[in-house]
């Protein structure tokens, strides 16, 4: 009689959630693009946070896909994909020590997450947690200067590091279908993201491998700590999707 009921139970479960489960939702994300924009024109911001640094040039673009499955009415779940790509200039003078650093660095960034969303109302606003993997790798380039007294040594660089992250964070935002049954949709929402590293930072790396090729302190990692606590890994995220749910 028991085995018999849990049955019944979990047939009326999966039928339930078969019936909330008719519902896909493919989106392109368009806000990270949007906020790397904004980005560049904040570098006046981000060079005032930083000692020693005269400045900071930062240009690129992000974008981002998600795919939504509806499992019940007011739960989900989604997998997202992310890719982003940059340039960052920065100007790293040093007065105490007499050390300049020109440096031009191509940056990468990717991220898969896994997103969960409760739907308190069944419908339109959301909850979203989200939990993945992030990558940032950096090519850089430049020339590395000390002119202290009657030393003056001027030396090139090349160096090519990634580091792995851990992220994690959450969102709220509004799914807006035009369609009686979906189609045309629009999301917009806003969180804020946060990353832990697996292993060495990016910066820690790029200053370890700096330091090594000219025989000078080059403490650079401040500056790339930065732009991956609040730009490349983690930092306050803006949704701008447009897709289609069926």
């Amino acid at each position: 009689m028991v085995k018999k009921g849990l049955l019944i139970l979990i047939i009326a479960v999966l039928v339930a959630g078969g019936a909330f489960a008719q519902s896909n939702t493919i989106t392109v994300d368009v806000g990270p693009y949007i906020v790397g924009l904004a980005l560049v024109n904040m570098t006046s911001t981000l060079t005032s946070m930083i000692e020693n640094v005269g400045s900071i040039d930062l240009n690129g673009f992000s974008i981002a896909g998600q795919y939504e499955r509806q499992i019940f009415r007011q739960f989900s779940v989604a997998a997202r994909g992310v890719y982003g790509k940059y340039t960052v200039g920065i100007n790293f003078i040093d007065e105490e020590t007499g050390i300049r650093a020109l440096a031009n660095t191509g940056l990468v960034s990717w991220a898969a997450e896994g997103h969960a969303r409760f739907y308190p109302l069944g419908d339109t606003f959301f909850l979203d947690g989200m939990l993945g993997f992030s990558q940032l790798s950096a090519d850089l380039s430049g020339r590395f200067i000390v002119d202290v007294g009657s030393v003056s040594i001027d030396k090139p660089a090349l160096v090519s590091e990634s580091s792995n992250y851990l992220k994690f964070g959450g969102k709220l935002g509004w799914r807006i279908s035009f369609g009686r049954n979906g189609g045309f949709t629009f999301e917009p929402a806003i969180g804020y993201y946060a990353g832990i590293p697996l292993g060495d930072a990016l910066g820690k790396k790029i200053s370890a491998s700096l330091t090594q090729q000219t025989g000078g302190q080059v403490p650079i990692d401040e500056e790339f700590d930065l732009l991956e606590k609040y730009i490349f890994v983690g930092g306050p995220r803006v949704t701008l999707s447009f897709g289609y749910r069926f």
